[in-house]
């Protein structure tokens, strides 16, 4: 693995700069996003800010979220490419075929990151991208202003459940006590990305508990949500965030899954355990993540996807 140095000096000393995060961005990806591109910008840096995939409507109070070039890739050539919270390089896929033979700075804290890079720094035991990024942040001797500020503790709370998943260490809330310092007030931001939701998000919801099933001995419990679901509720994908732990979270439950059936015939899903390592599970099935949440996008129908998945998790159970 490469140092957080090596990478400073890589991007003080080149021209033109593509940030990006991977497809359906989340609040780390966002807020690394913002975190690492805001304070380059204020210090004069060449930089582009991209998403492939619509900023999420529950992070678009953060400032600079209109900075963020999103679609389609703009062209032109960049010197270096870094790569924000991607544990491989298929979460750029709608990107990937335009920079694959770019410079590459992969970042990334997915114990699964297949080190595409070519520089390449991933650290497991970070809490979150964004907690990574304000390390870097010293090593470029930048400091973030407020606006960046909060999009890091975005990136923190969000990717550590508010504070509350085992990821969660002392250098996390070292990290987030500097954020306050640098003025971030958390009744400001937590209502707004963990309270409030859009009345579509609570229709999915509802669906999505009306599908609850559990294995017969009770340690799997799973979700399902069809195409024709999303559609009649008018959900987006974002709004789906948290509901797999809808599942996780009841009592005796081990691992909670959420199947997601999309109209590209793909079902995506996502995992969530107390104790068992879902990440090799998912990374199994071509996907990835973290030991207690993970996911992966399978090429088949519901069902077979259903039987694919529940087998898999059973083995581990």
């Amino acid at each position: 693995m490469n140092s957080l140095s090596e990478i400073a000096s890589q991007l003080n000393k080149v021209e033109s700069i593509l940030l990006t995060c991977h497809i359906m961005p989340d609040g780390d990806s966002i807020g690394s996003l913002l975190g690492l591109g805001l304070p380059m910008l204020s210090a004069g840096f060449n930089v582009t800010m991209f998403s492939a995939d619509e900023v999420p409507e529950r992070y678009k109070f953060l400032q600079g979220t209109d900075k963020i070039v999103t679609g389609n890739l703009p062209e032109q050539s960049f010197a270096i490419v870094v790569a924000l919270d991607c544990s491989d390089h298929l979460r750029l896929k709608p990107i990937w075929e335009q920079v694959k033979d770019s410079f590459i700075i992969n970042i990334d804290h997915h114990p699964t990151n297949s080190s595409f890079g070519n520089l390449n720094y991933v650290d497991a035991t970070a809490a979150a991208t964004g907690e990574i990024v304000h390390t870097l942040l010293g090593e470029m001797r930048l400091e973030p202003d407020l606006p960046a500020a909060s999009a890091l503790y975005v990136a923190i709370s969000t990717d550590t459940g508010s504070f509350k998943f085992e990821s969660t260490t002392t250098r996390t809330h070292e990290v987030a006590a500097q954020l306050l310092a640098a003025g971030v007030n958390p009744k400001d931001i937590t209502p707004l990305v963990f309270d409030l939701r859009p009345r579509r998000a609570v229709f999915i919801l509802r669906e999505a508990l009306t599908s609850l099933k559990f294995s017969q001995d009770g340690k799997i419990a799973w979700m399902v949500l069809t195409d024709k679901e999303m559609k009649k509720a008018g959900a987006r994908d974002e709004d789906l965030d948290g509901i797999v732990n809808f599942a996780k979270n009841i009592e005796d439950v081990e691992v909670g899954l959420l199947f997601r059936e999309k109209a590209d015939g793909t079902v995506k899903v996502g995992f969530r355990s107390h104790r068992v390592d879902v990440s090799s599970i998912a990374k199994s099935l071509g996907g990835g993540g973290h030991a207690r949440a993970a996911g992966c996008s399978l090429e088949s129908n519901l069902e077979t996807a259903l039987q694919a998945v529940l087998t898999a998790v059973d083995k581990e159970v």
